[in-house]
C-alpha cells in the first residue's frame, strides 16, 4: 500500500524495520507510524499504482508460462493506459497468485483493498 503513494517512504519504512534492535520498541514504533503517516499522504496515482503492479507481476517471472506474462503486461498496460479500471489488473494477478501459491502476495493489501461488498461498484 505504502509503495502505490511513493518509493521514498517504503525505502525509509524497509530500513527502520532492518535496523530495529537500535532502538527502543516505544521508539521505533513512534517512528515507524510517523513514517508511514507521512508516506501515505501522497496521493496515489495511475503510474505509481502501475509500478505496484509491475512490482508484484515481478514475483511470477520464473512461473507464468510465456503466454500468461503477455496478458499480464498487456493488463497492466491497458490499466496504465487508462482503458481498464485498476480491479482488471488485480483480479489477474489475485488469480495467479491463487493458482501459483505466491505467499507472499496472498498477504498484500493491495489484492484485497475494499470489501467484497464494494465490489458492486466497479459496474459504474
Amino acid at each position: 500500500m505504502v509503495l502505490s503513494h511513493g518509493q521514498k517512504h517504503c525505502g525509509m519504512l524497509g530500513k527502520l524495520v532492518a535496523n530495529a534492535k537500535k532502538a527502543t520498541r516505544a521508539a521505533l514504533l513512534d517512528q515507524y507510524f510517523a513514517t508511514l503517516m507521512d508516506g501515505l499522504r501522497p496521493q496515489a496515482t495511475v503510474r505509481k499504482n502501475t509500478n505496484v503492479l509491475q512490482h508484484m507481476a515481478g514475483y511470477f517471472k520464473e512461473m507464468l508460462p510465456k503466454e500468461e506474462k503477455q496478458e499480464l503486461q498487456e493488463v497492466i498496460r491497458n490499466y496504465h493506459e487508462e482503458l481498464v479500471l485498476r480491479i482488471v489488473p488485480i483480479t489477474l494477478i489475485r488469480h495467479y497468485v491463487k493458482k501459483y501459491k505466491v505467499e507472499y502476495l496472498q498477504r498484500q493489501y493491495c489484492l484485497n483493498p475494499y470489501p467484497l461488498e464494494l465490489m458492486l461498484r466497479n459496474h459504474v
